[in-house]
């Protein structure tokens, strides 16, 4: 089995972060993935969606980057946001309650919607 590989796009749309995943987060790619996430946070962007449609595999290090981004952002007031996560992805944050931490939305304008509400 080769290393994993992950992609990430980011792109602001009106006034959201929306953080594009594909491949795999694990040990090897998660801190590229919170490199990403800190970034953004640090311009100030605190409402954060991330499309997982194209994302195969999270492993606990990246539910570990989504929990101390997640406690960065409410520090700041924002929320985050999961779009598109497949039964694999979302099983794995389930099983870890991390669906009871952020919202998992089967569709982006979803999760745009919720990180926009007050």
């Amino acid at each position: 089995m080769g290393e994993a590989i992950l992609k990430i796009t980011e792109k602001i749309t009106d006034g959201v972060c929306i953080i594009e995943l594909s491949g795999d987060i694990d040990a090897h790619t998660s801190p590229a993935f919170k490199d990403a996430i800190d970034k953004n946070i640090s311009a100030g962007n605190t409402r954060i969606v991330f499309d997982f449609s194209g994302l195969n595999y999270i492993s606990s290090a990246g539910i570990g980057v989504l929990n101390a981004a997640l406690h960065a952002v409410k520090g700041k007031g924002g929320k985050m946001s999961i779009a598109c996560a497949n039964k694999v992805v979302y099983d794995t944050l389930d099983v870890m309650y991390f669906t009871r931490k952020m919202t998992v939305k089967s569709d982006i304008n979803s999760s745009i919607a919720e990180v926009k509400a007050p």
